[in-house]
């Protein structure tokens, strides 16, 4: 004999609930075993960096000093080499200097940092602009400061690498007069370091 509609209507109800209920289960499940996994990439990660001397922050250093002003729109302002000690490590740049343009209207300038000649990809370039429009002759204090794991030629492997701050034009803009590091001590470091979790 067929079942009554109410019982009908009522395992229906009970299938519903327990699809529901499964459903919700197979997510919280899911979503523990994403986050399982996210740890155990984490901690695989920090293992081999111990395992590569990083429970120290810094593997390398390398320290530049000059005063020196240069009066250049293109071309190299400081330059170092750094031994890296490791493939997985990354680089951290900072150049402290000033930096003016003058002599014209709408005018553009760039500061940019390379590694081997190449500009870093990963995170992304380290670089600052600077645009004029109304002949200030202001020098201003400034710091180029970034991470690089990788530059546009690929990661960074370890052995000797030249670190190279310059300046150039922004596309084809007129780029003035350009002076950088007046009257002062430019100071450019780069240092080995872990990467960062």
């Amino acid at each position: 004999h067929p079942a009554p509609r109410g019982e009908l209507r009522a395992l229906k109800k009970q299938f519903k609930k327990f699809k529901e209920s499964t459903e919700e289960k197979l997510n919280v499940a899911q979503g523990r075993l994403k986050a399982a996994e996210a740890f155990k990439s984490v901690a695989e990660e920090k293992l081999r960096a111990l395992e590569m001397g990083c429970n120290s922050r810094s593997l390398g250093y390398r320290y530049q000093s000059r005063r020196q002003e240069h009066v250049k729109t293109s071309g190299a302002l400081a330059s170092l080499t750094l031994r890296k000690k490791h493939t997985s490590t990354v680089l951290r740049v900072a150049y402290s200097t000033n930096i003016r343009l003058s002599n014209s209207a709408r005018i553009y300038g760039r500061w940019f940092v390379t590694i081997d000649g190449v500009e870093c990809r990963k995170p992304g370039m380290i670089d600052i602009a600077m645009y004029n429009n109304n002949g200030d002759r202001d020098y201003i204090p400034s710091v180029l400061l970034g991470i690089c794991e990788e530059t546009n030629a690929g990661p960074i492997g370890k052995g000797d690498h030249t670190i190279t701050v310059s300046i150039g034009r922004i596309g084809n803009n007129n780029i003035g007069a350009a002076s950088s590091g007046w009257a002062s001590t430019s100071i450019l470091e780069v240092q080995e370091m872990c990467p960062q979790y």
